[in-house]
C-alpha cells in the first residue's frame, strides 16, 4: 500500500472516527452544568486533539500492516497486484445467500451479507484515493495561506497605530495581573487598528487596548475586560488557538471537527468570563461591560483572542441567568416540577393568601415562592412596612419585604457591594428571575427595588439578616422565599425607615449595606446629613468608609466638609483615604480646594498619594503649579511618582514640567518616572528628542537604560535608528544590553535590526553583551533572524555563544532545521560544551527525530565523554 493510499484511507476512516467523537462530546456536555466551564473546556479540548489522533494513528498503522514496505520504513512507490491479489476488475461478484444459508446463519446474515460487500465496496474506492487524497491537499493548502494571512495580520497589529496605552490602564493591568498571578510579562498598548480589547502572542503575550474603548467604556468597565484578556494569557490560549486552527486546516472536510472547534472556543470564553467575574466580583457589571463593548466591535483576524469572543448573548446569558441542566427530557422535568410545587408548597400558599407564580421551571429555585403586594401603593410606606411585617411574620421562616425608588446618579456601584457582601447560594447575580414581571408592578425599569430579607423569630417579631438592591429587569434569586411587595416610596420615606434598620442592626456587615442603600437615593439634601452623621459617628470603620464613599456622589458642600475632616482627623487610614476619594469624584467646587489642601500638607504619604491622583480630574488652574511642587519637592517617591504622571495627563503644560524633571530633577527615580511618563503620553518627535538627550547625557546608568527601554516601547525608524547606535557605541555595557535587547523587539521586515544584532553578536569581547544579542536575535523569529543565529552556531569565536545560539534556535526554529544544525554542531563543533547541549537538545526534540543522531554519536563519536553521555541520555529515554 502507497503513502497515498493509505492516507486516503485514513482519511475515509476519518468521516465515522470524528464523527463518533463528536457524538460523545455531545453527550458529555449534555450532562455537564453550563457553570462547569473548566470541565467543560478540557473535555471539547481533549476531542478536538482525538480528531486529530484518531487519523494520524489509522494512517501509521495501515503504513505497518501494508506488505508493501521495506526494512528501513521506506515506502515502495506503486502498486503491481500479485496473483493472490485481485484487482478491482477482478473482484469478487456478490452473491445473495441462499434460503440454506440465510436460516443457517440466522440474525448474523445482514452481517455476512455486509462483509461480503466489504471487498466490492473497497475494490471500488480504490481508485478514487488519489483524487480524494489530491482535493484534501488543496483545501490544506488553500486554508493555510488563509491561516498565514491571519497570522500576518495579527503581527501587523502588533507593530502598526500602536502606541503605550495610558498609565491608568497600565496600574490597572499590573494589579490585575497580580491578583490572577500572570507572572509572565505582559506589554499592554493602546491601538487605532482593533476596536476591542485583544491578545497578540504567549511568548512576549500583548493586549491591545482600542482608542475607542477609552472613550466608550468606563473604566471600571475597561478593568473588566483586561481581566478576560488576562486570563486568556494565563491559561496560554493563544498558543492553544494556534494548535485548534491547525488542526482545522488538516481536518478542514469535517462538519464535526468544526462544530467541536466551536465548542472549543466557546467554552473557552467561558473560562475567562469566570476568571473575570472571580476578580471583579459582579457578573451583572461585567455582562454589562460585555455589552457595552458589542456595541465598538469589528472584524478581528482570527488568531487574535478578544473579550468578544463566542456567542455574546449566550455568555451574558450564562451569566446572569444560565439555565440548569437537563439531565432528562423538559416534558419529564416539568411534570416533577408541577408535582412538587403541588404537594410541599400548594396548601402554605393557600394559607398564607398568597398568589402562586406562572413561572417557567427554570426559575421555580429562585423566584419567591409566593408574592404579597399591598392592595394600596398610596399609603405611607411606614404603615405598609408594618402591614408587611405582620404578614411576614405570620407565614414563618424567612420572607422579603421589598420596595421600589427612583434612581440616583450611579447605576452600577452599589451591585459590586451588594454581591460581594452576600454569602447566600445564588447571590452575586449568577441565577434568577427578573424582577418585574414577578412583582406586577408597572415602574420604571431604571427604578431600583430595595430588598430587604427577614426571619420571623416569634409571632409578630421578625430578624432582618440580609439586604439586596437590584433593578426591575435583572435576573435575582429570592431562594423560594415569599417576598412581600410595597410598590414605590418617596426618598424622604424610606430614608426614614433605613436610619430605623440601622439602628436596630445586628452587624456591621448590614449597616454597611444600609449605608449605600442610603447613598444610593438622588436628594442630597435628605442624603448628606445621614452619611455626614455615620462618617463622624461612634460607629464602625467600615461604616464610616462606606459612609464617605456615598458622600462623593452627592455634590453638596456639607458633603465636601464632611470628607475633608474625615481625611485629616479620622483615626482609621482605609477612612481616610476613602474620603479623598470620594473629594476626587465629588464635582463640587469645595472640593478641589480641599484636594490641593490635603495633597500638600497631609501627614500621611498614601493620603497625600490619593489626593495627588484626584487633582488629575480637576481643571483648576492651581491644580498645574502645585503638583509640580509635589513632583519636585515631596518627601515621598511614590507621592512624586504619582504627581508626575498626573502631569502627563494635562497635556501641553504638565508635560513641559514633566520633560524639566527628567532633565534635570535630583532624584534618579524622580527623572525614571518623569522618562516614563514622557514616553507614554509625548508627541513622538517630542519623546524621541527627549529620551535620546536622557540617554546619552543623564548621570545615572539605571536612568539611561530606561531611557533606552522607553525607546523600544515608542518605536519607529528613527527610534530603531537610535536604539542601533546605542547597541554598538554607548559607553556603557548595561545599556548596550539593554539597546541589544529592545532590538529584538522592534519589526525588523528590512532586515536592518536582524544585520546589526548579528553584528553585534560578533564584534566586542563582552560575552554576556554577545549573547544578549543572540537571544535578541532568535526571539525576532524570522527567516533572516534565524539563519543569522545558525551562522553564529558555526562561526562565533567563543564556546559559550556558539552554545547560546544552538540553543536559541532550537527553540525557535521548525524542528527539521533544529535537527540538522544540532547534528552537525554534535559531530563538527570543537567544544565539549556546545557538543553536550547539541545533544541534549536533539534528545528534546519532538517526536523523537533527534534520536538516531544520539545513537550514531553514541556508536562512533570521537569523545569517550560524549559517547557515554549520549548512552545515559539514550537509557532515561527508555
Amino acid at each position: 500500500m502507497t503513502v497515498t493510499q493509505a492516507l486516503g484511507w485514513a482519511l475515509l476512516h476519518s468521516l465515522w472516527q470524528c464523527a463518533l467523537a463528536a457524538a460523545a462530546l455531545a453527550a458529555l456536555l449534555a450532562v455537564l452544568p453550563a457553570r462547569a466551564a473548566r470541565i467543560r473546556y478540557a473535555l471539547a479540548a481533549a476531542t478536538l486533539a482525538l480528531t486529530l489522533a484518531l487519523p494520524m494513528a489509522t494512517l501509521l498503522r495501515l503504513q505497518r500492516a501494508s506488505p508493501e514496505t521495506t526494512g528501513d520504513g521506506a515506502v515502495v512507490a506503486g502498486f503491481a497486484p500479485t496473483p493472490t491479489s485481485p484487482t478491482p476488475a477482478a473482484a469478487p461478484e456478490l452473491n445473495p445467500l441462499s434460503p440454506q444459508a440465510a436460516r443457517r446463519y440466522g440474525p448474523a446474515a445482514p452481517a455476512i451479507m455486509l462483509l461480503r460487500l466489504a471487498p466490492r465496496i473497497r475494490a471500488g474506492l480504490e481508485p478514487l484515493l488519489p483524487w480524494i487524497v489530491l482535493l484534501w491537499l488543496t483545501g490544506v493548502v488553500t486554508l493555510s495561506l488563509r491561516l498565514a494571512s491571519g497570522w500576518l495580520a495579527a503581527r501587523r497589529l502588533r507593530a502598526l497605530g500602536t502606541r503605550p496605552a495610558p498609565q491608568a490602564c497600565i496600574a490597572a493591568l499590573h494589579r490585575l495581573a497580580a491578583r490572577l498571578r500572570v507572572s509572565r510579562p505582559v506589554r499592554l498598548l493602546q491601538s487605532t487598528l482593533v476596536q476591542v480589547p485583544a491578545v497578540l502572542g504567549w511568548v512576549r503575550p500583548v493586549i491591545l487596548l482600542p482608542a475607542s474603548a477609552l472613550t466608550g467604556l468606563t473604566p471600571l468597565q475597561l478593568e473588566v475586560l483586561l481581566a478576560h484578556e488576562l486570563a486568556h494569557v494565563r491559561r496560554y490560549d493563544y498558543l492553544v488557538n494556534l494548535i485548534q486552527s491547525v488542526i482545522e486546516t488538516l481536518l478542514f472536510y469535517h462538519p464535526a471537527v468544526w462544530w467541536i472547534s466551536a465548542r472549543v472556543r466557546d467554552e473557552r470564553e467561558h473560562c475567562c468570563d469566570d476568571l473575570a467575574v472571580a476578580v471583579c466580583g459582579d457578573a451583572h457589571f461585567y455582562a454589562s461591560a460585555l455589552l457595552g463593548m458589542e456595541r465598538l466591535r469589528a472584524t478581528t483576524p482570527t488568531l487574535v483572542l478578544t473579550a468578544a469572543g463566542g456567542s455574546l448573548m449566550a455568555r451574558v446569558r450564562r451569566l446572569v441567568a444560565p439555565p440548569p441542566v437537563e439531565i432528562f427530557p423538559r416534558w419529564t422535568a416539568g411534570v416533577l416540577a408541577a408535582s412538587l410545587v403541588l404537594a410541599a408548597g400548594g396548601s402554605r400558599l393557600l394559607r398564607a393568601g398568597a398568589t402562586p407564580l406562572g413561572l417557567p421551571s427554570d426559575g421555580a429555585s429562585t423566584a419567591p415562592a409566593s408574592v404579597l403586594r399591598y392592595p394600596d401603593p398610596a399609603q405611607p410606606l411606614a404603615h405598609r412596612w408594618d402591614w408587611a411585617l405582620e404578614r411576614g411574620a405570620r407565614m414563618g421562616g424567612g420572607f422579603w419585604i421589598g420596595y421600589r425608588v427612583q434612581q440616583a446618579a450611579t447605576k452600577e456601584h452599589h451591585r459590586e457591594r451588594h454581591d460581594e457582601r452576600s454569602d447566600e447560594p445564588g447571590a452575586g447575580g449568577f441565577r434568577g428571575v427578573p424582577l418585574a414581571p414577578v412583582i406586577a408592578d408597572n415602574g420604571d425599569e431604571d427604578d431600583l427595588a430595595l430588598l430587604f430579607r427577614f426571619r420571623a423569630r416569634s409571632p409578630g417579631q421578625a430578624t432582618l439578616e440580609s439586604v439586596r438592591v437590584t433593578s426591575l429587569v435583572l435576573p435575582v434569586d429570592l431562594g423560594r422565599t415569599p417576598l412581600v411587595w410595597l410598590g414605590p416610596a418617596d426618598d424622604a420615606a424610606s430614608l426614614a425607615q433605613l436610619q430605623a434598620l440601622f439602628a436596630g442592626a445586628h452587624s456591621a456587615d448590614l449597616r454597611e449595606d444600609l449605608v449605600t442603600d442610603v447613598g444610593l437615593h438622588g436628594s442630597s439634601r435628605a442624603v448628606v446629613p445621614l452619611l455626614d452623621g455615620w462618617l463622624r459617628g461612634d460607629v464602625s470603620s467600615g461604616v464610616r468608609a462606606q459612609a464617605a464613599e456615598w458622600l462623593g456622589h452627592h455634590p453638596d458642600a456639607a458633603a465636601v466638609r464632611g470628607l475633608a475632616h474625615a481625611a485629616r482627623h479620622d483615626p482609621a487610614s482605609r477612612v481616610r483615604e476613602q474620603a479623598v476619594k470620594a473629594l476626587r469624584i465629588n464635582p463640587f467646587p469645595a472640593a478641589t480646594d480641599s484636594l490641593l489642601a490635603l495633597a500638600r500638607t497631609h501627614h500621611d504619604s498614601d493620603v497625600r498619594r490619593e489626593a495627588v491622583e484626584g487633582l488629575d480630574h480637576k481643571s483648576d488652574p492651581r491644580v498645574l503649579p502645585v503638583t509640580i511642587a509635589i513632583a519636585r519637592s515631596d518627601r515621598d517617591e511614590d507621592v512624586q511618582r504619582e504627581a508626575i504622571e498626573g502631569l502627563g495627563e494635562m497635556k501641553e503644560p504638565g508635560l513641559r514640567a514633566v520633560i524639566d524633571i527628567a532633565r534635570t530633577h535630583a532624584d534618579p527615580d524622580a527623572r525614571s518616572h518623569a522618562v516614563e511618563t514622557v514616553a507614554e503620553a509625548a508627541p513622538h518627535d517630542v519623546a524621541l528628542a527627549v529620551l535620546e538627550g536622557v540617554a546619552r547625557r543623564d548621570p545615572d546608568r539605571h536612568v539611561q537604560r530606561k531611557a533606552v527601554e522607553e525607546l523600544g516601547k515608542v518605536g519607529g525608524p528613527r527610534a530603531v535608528a537610535l536604539v542601533i547606535a546605542f547597541a554598538r557605541h554607548h559607553p556603557v555595557a548595561e545599556v548596550r544590553r539593554e539597546a541589544a535587547k529592545q532590538l529584538g523587539e522592534f519589526n525588523a521586515s528590512d532586515g536592518t535590526t536582524t544585520a546589526l544584532l548579528e553584528q553585534t553578536a560578533l564584534e566586542g569581547s563582552d560575552v554576556d553583551f554577545q549573547r544578549e544579542a543572540v537571544e535578541a536575535l532568535a526571539s525576532q523569529g524570522s527567516p533572516q533572524a534565524l539563519e543569522a543565529v545558525a551562522r553564529l552556531a558555526h562561526v562565533h569565536s567563543s564556546a559559550d555563544v556558539r552554545r547560546e545560539a544552538i540553543e536559541r534556535y532550537a527553540k525557535v526554529a521548525a524542528p527539521e532545521s533544529a535537527r540538522l544544525l544540532l547534528t552537525d554542531r554534535l559531530a563538527n563543533d570543537r567544544s565539549p560544551a556546545v557538543q553536550s547541549e547539541a545533544l541534549r537538545r536533539l534528545m528534546a526534540l519532538p517526536g523523537g527525530i533527534g534520536i538516531p543522531a544520539v545513537t550514531e554519536a553514541a556508536r562512533a563519536h570521537p569523545n569517550p565523554e560524549l559517547r557515554a553521555e549520549a548512552r545515559e541520555r539514550l537509557e532515561e529515554n527508555r
